[in-house]
């Protein structure tokens, strides 16, 4: 194809990229069944995208697979590799419908690769240790309607493992009795709402839960998909809590308990719970599941990082006088 038609067909696209857009993303919606996260991230991609193209004054969204290159660079010096692949695949996804649909004849994205993630398996969060987590739930007075909301939060993210966005998308009706036991339905990352995994709460901590359910059912919304938890301020009270506020409150907690460090954050209670179990026997399998890691390759970097500190081959050095050279 020559240049000069390229420039026609990206110039007709670019004339009209705001409403190409929301017709893929329709599309992906109707016809791909994507999730609202997927969709979330692909709009995002898009308008990092767009901007970067108006930024650096090129004619059409592109002109050969080099801008796009440039642009898999520009994001390489701005975020993690995960995110630049993430940005790229919603690029990659978007050209592939217009070839598709015939606004293009080649996708100038196709060929270009993503960004090679780190080998390393180091967490970029610490773990809080027994006594931080067991300060940080003492913070919470569950005599309190603040109280007894953050305690079941937090019981939630250091005995069950709940990442953030769970327990912002946790409703009531995910509250269930399964056995003789008190459940949870949680809709984690990556999944469908109707794709939801069973996390068992544990028998000691199903009062924390009940606690807050009985201050929870005062509020006039308190149906089976309403949300669990909800904010308290004068602002958005009844309304469901959102990641950010979330997070602040852990951060309040800390700060009260005395947990400082720029590696202990909302994730190190989640952290903390899957490295809890392996420092108690549990199999591979069962803290897979108690992450619920889609690899298991995500759940053995916690047994290397459990078994570097706890079962070092340092401690196996031991140097015997009665073997050193020249000894009689």
């Amino acid at each position: 194809m020559s240049n000069e038609l390229v420039k026609h067909q990206t110039s007709a696209i670019v004339a009209d990229v705001t409403g190409l857009i929301e017709q893929w993303l329709d599309h992906c919606k109707d016809a791909d069944g994507t999730t609202e996260a997927t969709l979330t991230a692909y709009r995002k991609g898009l308008e990092v995208f767009t901007a970067w193209v108006k930024e650096n004054g090129i004619v059409g969204p592109v002109m050969a697979p080099q801008d796009v290159v440039r642009f898999k660079g520009w994001l390489a010096g701005q975020y993690s590799a995960q995110t630049v692949n993430l940005r790229l695949a919603a690029v990659r996804s978007f050209f592939r419908w217009c070839v598709i649909t015939g606004r293009l004849e080649t996708s100038p994205a196709e060929s270009v690769k993503g960004a090679k993630r780190p080998k390393s398996r180091e967490h970029k969060r610490d773990a809080l240790t027994n006594g931080e987590v067991l300060d940080v739930l003492d913070t919470c007075d569950p005599g309190t309607l603040q109280g007894a909301r953050d305690l079941a939060m937090l019981t939630l993210m250091a005995y069950c493992a709940l990442r953030t966005v769970e327990i912002e998308r946790a409703n009531i009706g995910d509250l269930r009795t399964e056995g003789d036991r008190l459940t949870l339905h949680v809709w984690g990352k990556g999944r469908d709402q109707d794709d939801k995994e069973t996390v068992v709460i544990p028998q000691s901590q199903e009062y924390v839960i009940r606690q807050w359910l009985a201050h929870r059912t005062t509020f006039k919304h308190h149906g089976a998909a309403d949300p669990l938890f909800i904010s308290l301020s004068n602002r958005t009270r009844g309304k469901r809590l959102s990641r950010r506020a979330i997070r602040a409150i852990v951060k309040t907690r800390y700060q009260a308990a005395g947990v400082v460090g720029e590696r202990k954050t909302t994730h190190s209670l989640r952290h903390s719970a899957i490295t809890n179990v392996i420092r108690h026997g549990a199999t591979p399998m069962q803290a897979r599941t108690l992450a619920r890691h889609s690899s298991l390759d995500t759940t053995l970097g916690y047994y290397h990082e459990v078994a570097r500190v706890d079962n070092p081959p340092e401690d196996l050095i031991e140097y015997d006088a009665n073997h050193a050279p020249g000894a009689s």
